[in-house]
This record gives C-alpha cells, sequence and structure tokens, in this order.
C-alpha cells in the first residue's frame, strides 16, 4: 500500500507533466523534490494507468 507522501509526488508529477506537456525526466528532477527511483515508478505507473502517452 502507498503512503500519503508517495501519493502526494504523485499527483504533483501528473499535475506538471499536464503543465508543461512533455515527459523529461532530468527536469522533472531538478524542478521537483524527488529520486530518481521514485520518479521512474511513478510514470511507469501513469503510463500503465493510461494516464501518459
Amino acid at each position: 500500500m502507498q503512503d500519503r507522501k508517495y501519493q502526494k509526488k504523485k499527483q504533483t508529477i501528473e499535475r506538471y507533466i499536464k503543465k508543461h506537456g512533455k515527459v523529461d525526466h532530468s527536469v522533472i528532477l531538478n524542478e521537483i523534490d524527488i529520486d530518481y527511483d521514485t520518479l521512474m515508478k511513478i510514470l511507469s505507473e501513469l503510463r500503465n494507468e493510461g494516464r501518459l502517452k
């Protein structure tokens, strides 16, 4: 089960991608306080859920 902090980061990344219209790992890592492994996990989940192209 995912905790509240993880869900907040997931929502933040999803909003960031919708706002900027692109998935650039290095930019997201610099703009949002998140580590690389968590970012990859979140992006994978968003793709599996159909929220990302």
